[in-house]
């Protein structure tokens, strides 16, 4: 049998919830063609290409790439999509809330720079205020510094405790910039005397390659 490797497909998609009917532009159009019927139960009643249908609690209502409509499994759902990218070019608020960003960021298996890895690293954190500005310098185990800022338009709205956690975070996100560009270095080390082991193996030396077809030797250059 041969394998074959699913084409990438973006559908529409809502998640059901018993007895409640989604506000969703597809859910109106799929009511108004007849193909979705919330019944007493609070389930709803999908016509598909193989019938009809039941969506219950927790279910996703799919609507696929030729307009019908089906349920699946909040389980089967999840392990078979994600959120889809904005194209290359678009403008607007980002797709994904920060939680869902982190969501899937928090899957990848690859190496990645993590905030516990960068904790890890600091020896000391202090901070400074001066009016409404909050200052905070961080002092990683190797004696290096990092210093964040923060501060707001009216001094009404100034709170030490909110400034510190903000001037944290801005030191943080300068750290994070050192520790992946770190990583990059590292990773790229490794990728490149992985081909230069591969290439040792591959490409035996010329003399070598002479003796393994019987040839004779060429001597060197006097």
């Amino acid at each position: 049998m041969s394998a074959f490797t699913k084409k990438p497909v973006t559908i529409e998609a809502v998640q059901f919830r018993l007895g409640e009917i989604p506000g969703d532009a597809m859910i109106h159009e799929g009511i108004v063609a007849g193909r979705l019927v919330f019944v007493e139960d609070g389930s709803c009643q999908i016509t598909t290409t193989e019938g009809t249908m039941t969506a219950r609690d927790g279910d996703w209502i799919i609507r696929g790439v030729e307009g019908e409509f089906y349920p699946c499994r909040d389980s089967v759902f999840q392990a078979t999509y994600t959120i889809a990218s904005r194209s290359a070019d678009s403008s607007g608020d980002p797709a994904l809330s920060r939680n869902e960003a982190d969501a899937i960021v928090e899957k990848s298996t690859a190496p990645r720079v993590t905030l516990d890895a960068i904790k890890a690293k600091i020896g000391d954190v202090e901070y400074f205020r001066s009016g409404v500005l909050t200052i905070c310098i961080i002092t990683m185990r190797n004696g290096f510094t990092f210093v964040g800022k923060s501060a707001c338009a009216s001094p009404e709205n100034y709170d030490q405790a909110a400034g510190e956690r903000y001037a944290y975070d801005d030191a943080v996100r300068q750290i994070w910039a050192f520790e992946a560009y770190l990583l990059r270095e590292t990773l790229s080390a490794v990728a490149a005397s992985l081909r230069g082991q591969d290439n040792a193996v591959e490409a035996p030396s010329a003399s070598q390659d002479l003796r393994s077809r019987g040839e004779p030797r060429v001597p060197p250059a006097a």
